[in-house]
């Protein structure tokens, strides 16, 4: 490392924890962000802990390739990301903190600058804001970028236990199952209600299983394809279908589409659906 650069370097690395409290002293109280200063000791402590390694490994970027750079840097923001999801820290407080972290860097840089006995030209000074800036700028874009991966995760997940929740099939006795569906159904919809009710049906050992469509305002073609689909599929893995609660408007609405619901078992109510399997059976 070059001599002015390795002076700047070991500047920065001894200072990290006094650049930390001052960086830490721009922070205000925000229920629920690691960076509020009304947050736990123990929480308070880890986010200055991880700023002043972010220091270090920004000053050690002065002797860095880019890759090496950004290798390191990817790291340690991979962990530091995952701590901030976890918290009711929004990105948008996170990218301001990474803003007051690159003013206090420069501030330093600054100081130094002027106490060394070094002589500092115009081309060290541009050197160093390539290097430091590339750093800085990397930071926050590979934490971002691993951020919203994680929040995207999450989403997923908690979109996929929507669906299937949206779609449960409750056993009414050993041999009858009751699958309601409630609200607009689109293809997604369908395809989740179409696998998630071939595996519960399988899971539960029934026979019969009442589809009850009550809560079901709008019935098209595709809605009406894909409950055919549903009854077909059922029927393979012997399980036999019954269609009850269809409203009167979607009745007329299936008619005026064409919609041929005769050979599908239907009944107007759900208790008259289960009247009849009880008597059947």
């Amino acid at each position: 490392m070059e001599t002015k650069a390795k002076a700047l370097y070991q500047y920065l690395v001894e200072t990290a924890p006094q650049f930390t409290e001052e960086w830490y002293n721009h922070q205000s109280i925000k229920p629920g962000s690691d960076y509020s200063l009304d947050a736990p000791p123990q929480v308070s402590q880890k986010i200055k802990d991880q700023n002043t390694n972010y220091v270090r490994l920004v000053a050690k970027s002065l002797d860095q390739s880019e890759e090496d750079m950004k290798k390191g840097i990817a790291a340690w923001t991979k962990r530091t990301a995952a701590d901030r999801a976890q918290s009711r820290t929004s990105i948008s407080e996170v990218t301001r903190n990474f803003g007051v972290f690159r003013r206090v860097f420069w501030q330093f840089v600054e100081r130094f600058a002027s106490q060394t006995d070094l002589p500092i030209t115009i081309q060290d000074l541009f050197y160093w804001e390539r290097k430091l800036n590339s750093a800085l700028d990397y930071v926050i874009e590979s934490f971002t970028s691993e951020f919203m991966k994680i929040m995207i995760t999450r989403l997923e997940a908690q979109s996929s236990l929507i669906m299937e929740l949206s779609a449960p099939v409750i056993e009414l006795t050993k041999d009858i199952g009751l699958l309601p569906i409630i609200g607009d159904i689109d293809t997604a919809r369908a395809k989740n209600i179409m696998e998630s009710s071939l595996q519960q049906s399988i899971e539960l050992g029934i026979n019969y299983l009442i589809l009850d469509l009550s809560g079901v305002v709008t019935v098209d073609t595709m809605v009406a394809k894909e409950i055919f689909q549903l009854v077909e599929a059922l029927k393979l893995i012997g399980v036999e279908t019954i269609i009850c609660g269809i409203r009167p408007e979607v009745a007329q609405t299936a008619i005026q589409l064409g919609v041929d619901f005769s050979g599908i078992k239907t009944e107007s109510t759900l208790q008259k659906a289960v009247r009849k399997l009880a008597r059947d059976l």
